[in-house]
């Protein structure tokens, strides 16, 4: 009795022991996960906060740079004499917003603040800006060249807008006015829309007043708000410094500040606690449930001895399951990570890099990086490292990504996309690379390649049959029908010639007939001709296209000026074909659409090969970065790319249309030259 009472007491002790110390582990472990959730929230917000820094800078700058240009221009039109009201400046300006889609118009102002000029319309709109501090700082302070303004509602459209204003000053240095841009907000928060959240909870950019300025995601109730901005300090090695702010509160979390290079602005992106824990708290579901069950086993052990050896097999199975839920965690499908420092000596090597090359974290650590390398590109790696060394960039990021070959354990080389970034820490610089196998990729991108050959080839097939098509329609056209109608105008003549006797009424039936059937071979003859011109065949591409402008003319009643400089090229069938076509379609264009009076048309031998260009001076068209091509046009293409040429496209509202396109010969030469 003592001896089962002894027993009870150590097992009643043990198990309290045991359930204390897994209690205490686990709300340790839970606790040092969580700690690291919070760090690593931290890092994503500083890290997210200089690419998004980054990323707004330069679409800043483009802004700034928009403006510089610019004033240059207005600078050599006074020196020629052009006022700031005339086209041509309105047309510069348009043409800097045109392909800036942040902006949504410049204009400038006299030294009244009327609009002057705008890349809108023309004439400028009749209202003053004078009460707008983007003009009102410019002009005021003369100090001051430049100026970013608070958010203001457009009165264009209505919409919230950032100006940029520079001074103009005449060659006396006396204020003339001011150009702005306007900014659209708007684009700023779709931009940053566009940026994966899933890591922070809001990216917002302020001015340095503490004025909202862009929020993602939107939130119109915080617009009107300003916010108390920490002090961000200038360092001497970096261009800005970075402050991270904890919050308190039902939101609590963290905001990373940075302010924006060379403009009078701070980003903020921030990141509330149970956002980042989120992923923390599945894991620790996992590690209390398991926890449970450990308890559980020992007190089942402790409680149950004569089932002692059943239940120590169930927790140590417990146990091992737990383990591996945990390690398949951690060590999931990632892309390859390796960190090198100053020698190129391996000293991260995490688990996908070891799945992607082969080894074992242990066999590579320490070596050097050549060892990942094919020796044909290790001198060229080791020089790109230094230069990426020197240049003081500290990452390469999305858009400057590399394409390099990797080489497996197995001696089996493969194809690598690569980012990699620097940092020095405690002046040993380390160089990080973020690797991914495009295997995958290269072989589809190969693919693609060999199915558009293919589909190229095939056109260039269809092409030829439809001619060789057309050429036989049009002989049989010519030889049969035209004989057959040919003969009948032959019998009709005969009956013609024995009825002049008869009734006049008879006669004069059969002389309309004889006429239908002369309009009946002019309009085959017209068919033939446009299937086939007998000129392409006979006389080549130069008298063809003379034949198809004088009958344009005549058809239409449009005026043609022509300058055919190709008589002496001798042309491969296909290409004279091809060029031919393209010319018919591009008249049929300018009957269709065009409402020209006047069409020029030049086709001649270059350098580059044949040269063909229409150009009309009917009402031209809007182009955008990626028209939407008629039917026409996208055949003019097709053929022009069958023929490993290319098409321009070249027109304005009320500046006609021309369509220029290049043939290469390959190895076309002057008919004098041929043997």
């Amino acid at each position: 009795m003592t001896s089962t009472l002894r027993t009870s007491r150590v097992t009643v002790i043990l198990s309290a022991i045991t359930v204390a110390t897994i209690t205490a582990m686990t709300i340790l472990l839970l606790w040092q996960l969580r700690v690291q959730e919070l760090r690593h929230a931290e890092g994503e917000t500083v890290s997210l906060s200089h690419i998004i820094a980054e990323q707004t800078t330069r679409s800043l700058q483009s802004v700034d740079l928009a403006l510089d240009v610019a004033l240059d221009r207005l600078e050599q039109a006074e020196r020629l004499g052009v006022s700031h009201d005339e086209f041509a400046i309105h047309a510069m300006l348009r043409s800097r917003v045109e392909g800036m889609p942040q902006l949504r118009s410049m204009f400038i102002t006299d030294a009244d603040g009327k609009i002057a000029s705008s890349a809108l319309s023309h004439p400028a709109p009749n209202f003053s800006v004078k009460d707008r501090d983007y003009f009102t700082r410019v002009r005021d302070r003369t100090d001051l060249d430049r100026y970013v303004s608070s958010p203001v509602i457009n009165r264009v459209d209505g919409k919230r807008t950032l100006f940029f204003s520079r001074r103009i000053r005449n060659p006396k240095g006396e204020f003339v006015g001011v150009i702005a841009a306007s900014l659209d907000i708007a684009y700023v928060e779709s931009l940053y829309d566009s940026i994966k959240l899933d890591s922070v909870s809001s990216i917002a950019l302020h001015l340095d007043d503490g004025t909202l300025v862009a929020r993602a995601p939107h939130d119109e109730a915080l617009m009107a708000d300003k916010e108390l901005l920490p002090t961000l300090q200038h360092g001497e090695k970096e261009r800005t410094q970075f402050k991270t702010v904890r919050t308190e509160g039902e939101d609590a979390g963290i905001v990373t500040y940075r302010q924006v290079s060379r403009f009078p602005m701070v980003l903020g992106v921030g990141n509330r606690d149970r956002d980042a824990l989120e992923g923390w708290r599945g894991t620790a579901r996992m590690i209390i449930a398991a926890a449970v069950v450990n308890i559980l086993l020992v007190l089942g052990v402790m409680a149950f001895l004569l089932r002692r050896q059943r239940r120590e097999a169930v927790l140590a199975a417990a146990a091992k399951e737990s383990d591996d839920q945990l390690r398949a965690m951690v060590e999931s499908a990632m892309d390859a990570i390796i960190t090198i420092d100053s020698e190129r000596r391996i000293v991260v090597f995490n688990p996908a890099a070891q799945s992607m090359f082969g080894y074992s974290a242990e066999e590579v650590r320490g070596s050097p990086l050549d060892r990942l390398l094919p020796e044909r590109f290790r001198a060229v790696h080791e020089g790109n490292v230094n230069a990426f060394r020197q240049s003081g960039i500290t990452a390469r990021m999305k858009k400057a990504r590399m394409e390099i070959v990797g080489l497996r354990a197995d001696g089996s080389e493969f194809p690598l996309e690569s980012t990699i970034a620097q940092v020095t820490i405690r002046g040993q610089t380390l160089f990080t690379a973020i690797l991914r196998d495009i295997s995958e990729r290269r072989r589809a991108e190969d693919e693609l390649r060999d199915s558009n050959r293919q589909l190229r080839e095939l056109a260039t097939s269809l092409q030829t049959v439809r001619e060789e098509e057309r050429t036989s329609i049009a002989r049989e056209l010519h030889d049969e029908l035209g004989q057959q109608l040919l003969r009948l105008r032959m019998d009709l003549d005969w009956v013609a010639g024995r009825l002049k006797e008869l009734a006049p009424a008879l006669h004069e039936k059969v002389g309309a007939m004889k006429h239908f059937i002369e309009g009946t071979v002019d309009a085959l003859r017209h068919v033939t001709t446009r299937l086939r011109p007998p000129l392409l065949d006979d006389l080549g591409l130069a008298d063809a296209a003379r034949w198809q402008l004088d009958e344009f003319a005549q058809r239409s009643g449009i005026e043609v000026v022509a300058t055919i400089a190709i008589d002496d090229l001798a042309l491969d069938e296909h290409v004279a074909i091809s060029a031919f076509r393209i010319l018919q379609e591009s008249l049929t264009n300018v009957a269709r659409h065009a409402g020209a009076t006047r069409v020029d048309v030049s086709l001649a031998g270059t350098e580059e090969g044949l040269a063909l260009d229409i150009r009309d001076n009917g009402c031209g068209t809007e182009l955008r970065d990626k028209p939407q091509l008629g039917h026409g046009l996208v055949g003019i293409r097709e053929r022009t790319l069958l023929l490993g040429g290319r098409m321009e496209i070249i027109s304005a509202p009320g500046d006609g249309f021309a369509i220029m396109v290049r043939i290469p010969l390959r190895g076309s030469e002057p008919a004098g030259e041929q043997k």
